[in-house]
């Protein structure tokens, strides 16, 4: 038999992290609808943009925060399971590492596609000109940023180019570990080319009722994304068992 958890252990886990998720989303949302203030008139709530230092107005859409910021934690998050999956199957050959690897990386596609997509969303409206895409400048951020989601992919491919067993789990650990020093690039890249995306949000966090709705959102959003990871962890166990059965 693989070896990885009871099936039983897995679910209830998975159970658990997706319903503390969702009570997190749900108090996210309401706090960012209800107890976070709206700019009515100039000056009240402004973030500040590297490129010229100019405040620029943020009205309603900074509310989209509350998900970009948790969902590129989670994305971080994912980029290290997939190090931590590729060390430990490396040195245990055990199948459950690899799960987590493939199981880190369909996550952190789809939550790294959530990254770009409300990141752009915000960009188009902050920076941009309203217009759909008028935000995204190929600065260093998003390229990046870009780059690491086309990673996760790449893994995904590489995995199923594969035939062989032995040699697709050594390939997928590896590619796990090199995927790991990515976010941080990342995260450093706003230093490397600063042009649109700020640098800190501590303007955007001095009101009190943002900073109080952003840490619940740190917390609750990504607990709902990362019982993604224990999912397709599970998900992906059910499959390799079911496998492992009709082979015999």
């Amino acid at each position: 038999m693989p070896d990885t958890p009871t099936r039983s252990t897995a679910v209830w886990v998975t159970v658990a992290l997706g319903a503390l998720g969702m009570v997190g989303v749900h108090v996210t949302l309401y706090l960012s609808y209800f107890y976070t203030p709206t700019q009515v008139t100039p000056g009240t709530l402004w973030v500040v943009t590297p490129d010229s230092g100019a405040p620029i107005s943020l009205y309603e859409s900074y509310r989209i925060f509350f998900i970009h910021l948790p969902s590129a934690y989670t994305t971080a998050a994912c980029c290290g399971l997939t190090a931590l999956g590729g060390v430990m199957y490396l040195l245990s050959r055990k199948p459950k590492w690899e799960l987590l690897i493939v199981s880190a990386a369909e996550t952190g596609l789809a939550v790294g596609a959530m990254v770009l997509l409300t990141g752009t969303l915000w960009a188009d409206y902050a920076w941009g000109s309203g217009r759909l895409g008028s935000g995204w400048n190929w600065e260093a951020r998003l390229t990046t940023m870009l780059i690491l989601w086309l990673a996760f992919a790449a893994l995904l491919v590489l995995r199923r180019a594969i035939d062989q067993p032995r040699q697709r789990s050594l390939a997928t650990a590896v590619y796990g570990i090199l995927l790991g020093p990515l976010y941080p690039l990342v995260s450093k890249a706003v230093d490397i080319n600063r042009t649109s995306h700020p640098r800190s949000f501590s303007d955007l966090l001095s009101a009190p009722e943002i900073a109080t709705t952003q840490r619940i959102a740190s917390v609750g959003v990504v607990i709902a994304l990362l019982s993604l990871v224990a999912l397709r962890y599970t998900w992906n166990s059910v499959g390799n068992n079911l496998n492992t059965e009709r082979a015999a």
